[in-house]
């Protein structure tokens, strides 16, 4: 193999893989799958910064894509998002393993190609998986941090990986942890400077949370709809110690659920175990605290997967504040998947110290290659399940009739999905909300199958909630709108009707086209318009706090270089 060759083989790794899972994702056109959802241009809205509505669960992912997706196109951007996803976190995980060439790819392989990577892209939680991607950068920079280095690139990157709050959540205990814990070389000042402002940070997030009204809404019901499920043989134990265990049955991989995957997750988790002790050895706090943060992540998705038998669980998620987030167990397995890509490699190499070269990397490349053995339908964008496709001119019709007027949106049908014919039917959050430039209304209320029957999680937008209930009685919906500040409705007639039919008695249809049909509600409509001084401050704050502490490293950088 060429000299050249061998020095880029883990980047050119890094982007076979990326490009065998995301090349027809590449194609023109946008990724609608599940929760995610692209528009081409997002407006910046009150709910995108956690103001106004419910729980604020994608704070503040939807506000950072309104800004950005003004000068960038929608598609351009989830393109481009979903090659960092892949990229970062392969670059970083091999950066993290450390010397090696063949542990290197292995660890590539084993982060990127896992059960985690793929059950999360299939949900369209992107804004965890770029969590997922900074989560190697993050221990990197907690690393030098720790050592007496540089500690502000931790918390940029603590910033800029909070998109959603169980992924900052992560990152900042992470992150934080191994900074500053036992054996830290910051001083004491230093050590309060870096948990201050990493939580400082986040408060995008969590602000908003702590200031809703609905702060301590959650549906105890949550946690058995969303606890993780067995995937495969072996049980919910062996789904989550794989990374696996995500309760929605569509974003799992049809390979999960054979004896080849929980016999390869075994040998994965057995090769980790024999090498847990040299990466101790080498790196005692990093080993300790993450090892003990994937345990305990391991254990709360394990418990979620039981939770019709742990009483005291449901009542952690439903009473306590935020605990909401904790609701989706898989998710928090996010760490435990570092450490066997970390280990798993070390074990091998464990086992083959003292044999022949070619033996060696013989067995690298099998273990390189074993979970693409295993989860071959990962390929090309899940087999099929992820795909591109373009909105309808109408979409874009109804926005600009919209655009520029005073009065919230109602999106119908009363459903939080859909399935759209230009969209392959593939099964999709409304992206209503996201297309137009008022704030859209649309019911939150998830409707699951548990055990073969239709469960509904319930909301926690009040607004919705009273939508909810006026169209159960059959009553008129205009003058409650007009109530609700709600001064229009779009219909999307290529949907079915979900439950009872809602009265549109006093509401004027003003527009029609193929799909979608416009209405505007009769009666004055209350000015409602959400605001929140102290969350838009914090907000402004932390966004200069980031940026001046970009400039600053930059400029030492700059300034070492010509020292």
């Amino acid at each position: 193999m060429p000299d050249s060759l061998k020095r880029h083989a883990v980047p050119l790794w890094v982007v076979g893989l990326s490009l065998l899972v995301l090349a027809p994702l590449l194609t023109p056109g946008y990724v609608l799958h599940l929760d995610m959802v692209f528009v081409p241009q997002q407006t910046l809205l009150p709910w995108n910064l956690g103001i106004g509505g419910g729980l604020p669960r994608s704070v503040p992912q939807d506000a950072v894509v309104s800004l950005v997706a003004g000068p960038v196109p929608g598609q351009f951007l989830q393109k481009a998002v979903l090659v960092g996803i892949f990229v970062g976190a392969g670059l970083g995980i091999a950066r993290l393993a450390g010397d090696g060439r063949a542990g290197q790819i292995v660890s590539v392989s084993l982060y990127l190609w896992s059960a985690y990577m793929a059950a999360r892209l299939l949900m369209g939680h992107w804004g965890l998986l770029w969590s997922f991607a900074l989560l190697p950068w993050v221990v990197l920079a907690s690393r030098r941090a720790r050592e007496g280095g540089q500690w502000a690139w931790l918390v940029v990157l603590c910033a800029v990986g909070a998109l959603v709050p169980t992924g900052g959540l992560i990152l900042a205990v992470t992150g934080v942890g191994l900074a500053i814990g036992f054996g830290s070389r910051l001083a004491p000042w230093q050590r309060w400077l870096v948990a201050g402002l990493v939580l400082f940070v986040n408060a995008p997030w969590w602000l908003p949370a702590l200031r809703s009204p609905v702060s301590e809404v959650s549906d105890p019901l949550g946690l058995t709809v969303f606890g993780a499920r067995a995937d495969g043989p072996g049980g919910v134990l062996l789904s989550v110690l794989a990374g696996g265990g995500v309760w929605n049955s569509q974003a799992t991989l049809g390979s999960r659920t054979t004896w080849f995957a929980a016999l390869s997750a075994l040998t994965v988790l057995t090769l980790a175990v024999l090498g847990w002790r040299g990466w101790h050895r080498t790196r005692r706090a990093e080993a300790l605290w993450l090892s003990a943060l994937g345990l305990a992540g391991v254990v709360w998705a394990w418990l979620s997967g039981v939770a019709d038998d742990q009483g005291w669980a449901r009542e952690l998620v439903s009473s306590l504040p935020g605990g909401g987030l904790l609701r989706d167990g898989q998710k928090w397995t996010m760490v435990w998947v570092l450490v066997l890509a970390l280990c798993a490699p070390r074990g091998l190499e464990r086992l083959v110290t003292g044999r022949d070269r070619a033996v060696r990397w013989s067995l690298a490349a099998g273990l390189a290659l074993l979970p693409l053995a295993t989860m071959p339908d990962l390929a090309a964008g899940g087999f099929g399940a992820l795909r591109t496709s373009s909105y309808p001119q109408d979409w874009e019709e109804v926005r600009q009739r919209i655009r520029g007027r005073e009065g919230d949106v109602l999106s119908l049908p009363w459903a939080p999905f859909r399935r759209y014919r230009w969209n392959h039917d593939d099964v999709v959050l409304d992206p209503m909300p996201r297309y137009l430039t008022n704030t859209v209304i649309w019911n939150d209320q998830l409707p699951v199958t548990v055990s073969g029957e239709l469960v509904e999680v319930g909301g926690d937008d009040p607004r919705a909630a009273v939508v909810t209930r006026t169209i159960d009685a059959g009553r008129p919906l205009g003058p409650v709108l007009a109530q609700l500040g709600i001064g229009w409705v779009v219909v999307q007639t290529d949907q079915p009707a979900a439950g009872r039919a809602p009265d549109l008695a006093g509401m004027t249809q003003v527009w029609t086209g193929s799909d979608l049909q416009l209405w505007r509600v009769d009666a004055p409509v209350r000015s409602v318009t959400p605001s929140d001084a102290v969350v838009v401050i914090v907000d402004l704050a932390v966004a200069v706090t980031v940026a001046g502490l970009v400039i600053w490293l930059g400029y030492r950088r700059r300034h070492a270089v010509m020292s």
